[in-house]
């Protein structure tokens, strides 16, 4: 076991871990001590390591200088995650212990600061929390507390991600500050389980990625962000979210594929979904347009002919109960006028949302279907175009036009 050594106020605990990394690379515990406070003042790459668990028992702080922390991003290219691991059967834990294990970044100052830089958004030069790229490893018990922007970016094959917290909490009653892109986990791999996390964030909760296979999502609590989300253009294939309860969110459960992408995504399922107060409850985009990189430029739900699109095969949605928010939709990350989630026809109580080009859905089933308007008056709503689909809507589930939800039967 090697015990990272703390050097006390004011001191840059990473120059002394990132010595001693080369070190312990193989076959050994990395410990943060329990009862103490680590300044991470400087981005760490722990290596590319086997057989090894760190452990953070004691806080991790981040710097609080929002400046300082914007020029180790651009000196570092523009693209800089603060830490960096890597290798085969690694664990990641955190401290059970309520008190302490937090990874601190203090990112509430960067989410108010934003509110005053133009164009509106997050702050530029951000930096990404963690990069965990490696097989047969384990992610458990890690508390991120009020992280800068994007969490955990995940990639690699049998990875077990559990009883973590990710912590990006927010004033829902205050939008002008709002934690722009603070992803809980983005995740490409095969063979990934994740169970029984929490985030509490402004963007995806879970995202998985493109050239993912054999990926589930059970027991999580999704808060304030935008949900259980399948977020890419090609090769995603067999992905399971279920016992999801989304609170206060955009979007509870989201397919999202970029305008003018091709590539192929079948085999998803979501299960056993409690919504509280969602304002897209169950939510299909083939053509997603992101308002920072298309500022100007095409307005959403505006396409060109020659448009293409993800072709989606074998979406199902089941069990799916819940309020949609009807009476304050939306949320802080609209910063653009039309909103990037802007979607013509869509009522303040659409609860299935289907906005997909002509013939690129085949397969698609909502069934169990329970939603209702957070106030009690109306009825859940549906947008939908039987042009999507190139096997009909007789299996759908639901009555295939804009107007009130109207469950269907199976053609036999």
């Amino acid at each position: 076991m090697d015990s990272v050594p703390f050097g006390g106020h004011g001191i840059d605990d990473a120059i002394a871990l990132q010595s001693m990394l080369p070190n312990c690379s193989t076959n050994t515990v990395i410990v943060f001590t329990t009862h103490t406070t680590y300044n991470i003042s400087t981005p760490v790459n722990f290596g590319n390591m086997s057989n090894v668990e760190i452990k953070i028992l004691g806080n991790l702080a981040l710097p609080k200088s929002v400046p300082y922390v914007q020029a180790s991003v651009n000196a570092s290219g523009g693209n800089l995650y603060w830490f960096t691991v890597a290798g085969n059967n690694i664990t990641l834990s955190g401290n059970q212990d309520p008190e302490w294990g937090f990874v601190d970044s203090f990112g509430y100052q960067w989410w108010e600061a934003a509110k005053f830089t133009l164009p509106l958004g997050g702050l530029p030069s951000r930096p990404h929390g963690w990069s965990f790229i490696a097989n047969s490893s384990v992610i458990r018990w890690m508390k991120l507390r009020k992280p800068i922007a994007w969490s955990f970016v995940v990639k690699g094959t049998d990875i077990h991600i559990y009883e973590n917290d990710v912590d990006a909490s927010y004033d829902l009653d205050t939008p002008g500050i709002f934690p722009f892109n603070t992803d809980g986990y983005d995740v490409k791999g095969t063979d990934i389980l994740f169970e029984n996390n929490r985030v509490f964030n402004g963007d995806d909760c879970v995202a998985v990625n493109s050239g993912s296979n054999n990926v589930t999502v059970r027991n999580m609590v999704c808060e304030g962000g935008h949900g259980a989300s399948i977020s890419g253009t090609d090769k995603i294939a067999n992905v399971h979210f279920d016992n999801i309860t989304s609170r206060n969110s955009l979007y509870a459960t989201r397919f999202k594929s970029s305008i003018n992408s091709v590539g192929n995504i079948t085999n998803v399922t979501w299960s056993n979904i409690n919504i509280i107060n969602a304002t897209f409850p169950i939510f299909a985009t083939s053509v997603y347009v992101d308002q920072n990189t298309n500022r100007g430029k095409t307005p959403p739900s505006v396409y060109p002919a020659n448009t293409t699109a993800t072709f989606i095969s074998n979406f199902l949605w089941t069990n799916v109960s819940g309020t949609i928010n009807d009476l304050h939709p939306g949320d802080g990350s609209c910063v653009t006028d039309p909103c990037w989630y802007f979607v013509p026809n869509a009522t303040s109580s659409s609860g299935i949302t289907m906005q997909l080009l002509n013939e690129t859905a085949r397969d698609i089933r909502v069934e169990n279907v329970s939603l209702r308007p957070v106030d009690g008056n109306g009825t859940c709503n549906v947008l939908c175009d039987p042009r999507s689909f190139t096997d009909g809507t007789s299996n759908l589930g639901f009555v295939c036009e804009n107007g009130p939800y109207i469950a269907s039967k199976p053609s036999l």
